[in-house]
This record gives structure tokens, sequence and C-alpha cells, in this order.
């Protein structure tokens, strides 16, 4: 994982790209969107013990001008990116006053995160992740381990993440609409149509056994003919 990653990008190309119903712009890229297929496994939920941290690298802490933010010795910058040509308002913690290889915020007694009540939308949306599929031209969102976890730096020195994913139950179902709501707070801030009213309607009625697929027709017509070649 690097040393430092500017958040709003993972958020913007992966998350909000996943989602997105309509094309945007974000700075100079042109987001397409895809079909996207919800898969079931979204359900589920995660362990996250001690003395880890592995995902807790040094990167850019963001927030919403309307989400609560952590109040710390460290000033957090306000700050606009361009959405289709419009400015668009963030506040963030660069962490570029540092060169340790782990946030800030992420304890080194037991990888525990002091502002984890406060905690940024790119950190409270894992372990749900998006697959992009260059072939099928299709997006995928489920909830599983990193697919490196292996050569994740744990506080203690170590390799390997050490988080455990758990079966669905009505909390971790919870949990997922959450997270969810959040993601559509960020893309009706940026002002990017998407089809999370439908990914949450559906996960809120969840589990279920068959995935969610979202697409418009001429996506369908483009999966069908990739399927028949």
């Amino acid at each position: 994982m690097p040393r430092y990653v500017n958040s709003v990008d993972k958020i913007v190309f992966s998350y909000m790209a996943a989602v997105c119903k309509e094309p945007f712009t974000y700075g100079e890229h042109e987001i397409i969107p895809r079909a996207l297929q919800v898969s079931p496994c979204i359900f589920r939920g995660f362990k996250c013990p001690a003395m880890c941290g592995g995902c807790c690298p040094r990167f850019s802490l963001e927030y919403l001008p309307s989400e609560s933010r952590p109040v710390t010795e460290h000033p957090i910058f306000a700050y606009t990116i361009k959405v289709n040509d419009k400015d668009v308002t963030l506040y963030h913690d660069p962490q570029t006053d540092h060169d340790d290889h782990f946030c800030r915020c992420l304890t080194k007694e037991d990888a525990r995160c002091l502002i984890h009540s406060r905690r940024p939308f790119h950190c409270d949306f894992e372990l749900i992740r998006v697959f992009i599929s260059e072939k099928k031209k299709q997006n995928r969102l489920s909830q599983q381990l990193f697919g490196r976890a292996w050569q994740f730096l744990r506080i203690d020195g170590q390799r390997g993440a050490l988080c455990e994913i758990t079966e669905p139950s009505t909390d971790t179902i919870n949990e997922v609409v959450r997270k969810l709501k959040r993601l559509k707070e960020w893309c009706d801030h940026f002002g990017i149509v998407t089809w999370l009213d439908e990914i949450i309607k559906w996960t809120a009625s969840g589990p279920h056994t068959k995935p969610l697929i979202l697409c418009t027709k001429q996506q369908l017509e483009d999966m069908i003919e990739i399927k028949d070649e």
C-alpha cells in the first residue's frame, strides 16, 4: 500500500465511479458509468482485531463541510476541487508534515484509531470494496478482505492484515446501509447522479442470495454483446 495517498482520488475513482448513473468530470478526468453488480457478500460484516493497523498507512483525512471533524492539535484545512467544472469544498488533514508509515491517528500501543467516532469516509467505508472488469464493462460492489492483505505492514512490524469476515446479521446490514448513506451524502455534495437510492433500498431489505444488477439499456446490450463474443 502506498506510503501516501490522496484519499479523494480513491473515493472518486473507486466508489463514486462504481455507483454513478451519469458521466461526470473530476478535474481533468471524465468518469463514464458502467453496469454495476452489487454482490450478496455486501451484507457480511468483519472483525478488526487489535495490534494490526494494516489498512491505516499515512493518507489524507477528508471530510465534507457538514461532517463532524475531530478536534486535534493538527489543523484541518478547507480546500476546493473541480467536479463538473464547479468548485466543491472539502476539509482535510493532508498528513504531509510527517514521514511515519502509519496514519497519525493510529495508536502505537494497540493499533486503535484515536478518532474512530469521527473517522473520515474512506476509512469508514471499508471493507466494502469495488472490483472493476474492463473486459465485461462492469463494476462489482462487495464486502470482502483486502486482495493483498498478506503484505500489509502491521503496527508490530509483521506482515498480514488481521481482519476477519463475519456472517450477515441485522447489525451488519444496518452498518452497510449506514455506510451507503454516507457515500450518498458525498455523491450529493459532489453533484453526482448515482444508483445509491436503489442500492440502499435493496440492501435495507436484505440479506439477498442473488446480486442486484443496475444498468442502462445500452449497458445491458453491451454486456450481452460481450457475452456472445
